[in-house]
């Protein structure tokens, strides 16, 4: 009988971790969608699971879906005050079997809301060229609060969800640095 383990990935599965998140991300970089994840490498990933909290469900031996949460202390320039998360992939063979829900619904809920007593979280996503991400999310309970248009003909989104919302202070939210340096240069 299969065990689920969800765990924080080590420096050790940096090489499968790379494996999931290719065969995940490649349909993605094959519609033109350029983000660190579709162009990720060993030296990327081994950065990321040592510099942020890179969350695995593993079956049997094998890491099966991943999400990075990404804390606000981890830069000088956050995303957002709130924790954001990215490079949420799911084995392709594993498609339709609700893993990556299970995953996330243990990242919202065990970590995020429980843990870490976060009353909100923050995501991007593709508006335009992968469209139905953007719906899912929604679908989800996300809600929009930044859209960028990218030279490469996206359109970037960013989105939250409230996990508390007694807590949640929309002020917090904040603007991505690109987006201050925008509103800052053209005063």
């Amino acid at each position: 009988m299969s065990r689920d383990i969800f765990r924080i990935a080590t420096e050790e599965d940096a090489p499968a971790f790379l494996e999931l998140l290719s065969s995940a991300f490649k349909p993605l970089g094959e519609m033109g969608i350029d983000w660190p994840s579709t162009n990720a490498t060993l030296e990327m990933v081994t950065e990321n699971i040592t510099q942020s909290a890179a969350v695995v469900l593993e079956r049997d031996g094998r890491l099966i879906s991943t999400i990075t949460i990404r804390f606000p202390w981890e830069s000088t320039e956050p995303v957002s005050g709130y924790p954001f998360v990215w490079w949420f992939a799911t084995a392709p063979d594993l498609a339709g079997q609700g893993i990556g829900n299970k995953l996330l619904d243990y990242v919202e809920n065990t970590l995020l809301r429980q843990t870490y007593k976060a009353p909100a979280y923050t995501l991007g996503t593709s508006g335009r060229k992968h469209p139905w991400l953007l719906e899912m999310y929604e679908r989800k309970g996300y809600t929009k609060y930044i859209e960028r248009e990218a030279e490469n003909g996206d359109l970037g989104v960013l989105m939250y969800k409230v996990l508390i919302p007694e807590r949640f202070d929309p002020a917090i939210l904040g603007a991505p640095p690109a987006e201050e340096k925008v509103e800052t240069t053209s005063t």
